[in-house]
């Protein structure tokens, strides 16, 4: 498998950016994989991640070689799902498994694996301030979701913030932290809609323009959600040299505005 330019790279991990892992076994892989251009199987990726994982090499170095020249997708919706099918197949090498998704995993991993945590009813949530275990699980859950399933969450986000997406198209971000914000503005969306459901309104265009002025920062106004996505932002620091701490300071801001926006269209309870 051949390397690929800097340039390529770069592109390759935003598009992967806050993608969650989600096999679906080796024939849907290697379809996309050929739908993308390369010519690799997914028996072919899994043994280039076996000597990957055993030589030591990080996940973000190797997916690129996947490729030997330009990846094409269909629409975006088919590129996060054959990163979050290589996401997957990465996981279940590490773990001792192959790319066969009849093969079961090894009993450790089984015995490892923890049940998702219960999700409070929609709009059962007081207040305007997030609870953590709500945020725990939302997140939880959408990253266990299918990848048509988080496209159907991420169309309703369209259709029912059309501001508020925008915005986010407008927003000036960094290159290198673009994709990360995207992910997490709609995983905030999704907090709020379960936690405050019908008492959340459209976020008003003009309303964002205000509050990107001078947002309350997270830590104050949303603590549950400013230690996820501080968690969150560290591992693609750790990931990306270029997300530097500039970067991450316009990330932050995007989302603390977000989340300032949607706080402000949650009513009183009636």
């Amino acid at each position: 498998m051949s390397r690929r330019s800097p340039k390529d790279r770069d592109r390759d991990r935003d598009a992967a950016q806050g993608v969650a892992p989600a096999y679906e076994g080796a024939e849907v892989l290697t379809a996309l994989l050929t739908r993308a251009g390369s010519r690799h199987s997914a028996e072919e990726v899994a043994e280039a991640f076996r000597r990957a994982q055993a030589a030591g090499e990080p996940r973000s170095s190797v997916i690129p070689s996947v490729f030997s020249g330009e990846p094409h997708f269909a629409t975006p919706d088919e590129a996060r799902r054959l990163y979050a099918n290589l996401f997957g197949l990465w996981a279940r090498v590490a773990a001792g498994g192959g790319p066969e998704e009849e093969s079961p995993p090894p009993a450790n991993v089984v015995a490892a694996q923890e049940p998702l945590p219960e999700l409070p009813d929609r709009g059962s949530q007081s207040g305007t301030e997030l609870a953590p275990e709500l945020v725990d699980a939302v997140w939880r859950r959408l990253a266990a979701q299918a990848p048509r399933e988080v496209q159907r969450r991420r169309d309703r986000f369209m259709n029912v913030q059309p501001d508020l997406v925008a915005w986010l198209e407008a927003a000036p971000l960094p290159e290198s932290g673009a994709g990360a914000a995207q992910e997490l503005a709609f995983e905030t969306w999704a907090m709020f809609d379960q936690a405050f459901g019908d008492r959340l309104a459209a976020v008003d265009f003009s309303e964002l323009r205000t509050l990107e002025q001078e947002p309350a920062a997270l830590e104050s106004s949303q603590p549950a959600l400013a230690s996820y996505v501080s968690e969150q932002l560290d591992l693609l620091a750790d990931e990306d040299r270029e997300f530097t701490p500039e970067a991450r300071a316009q990330v932050e801001r995007t989302l603390a505005t977000v989340a300032g926006a949607l706080e402000g269209a949650v009513s009183e309870l009636s």
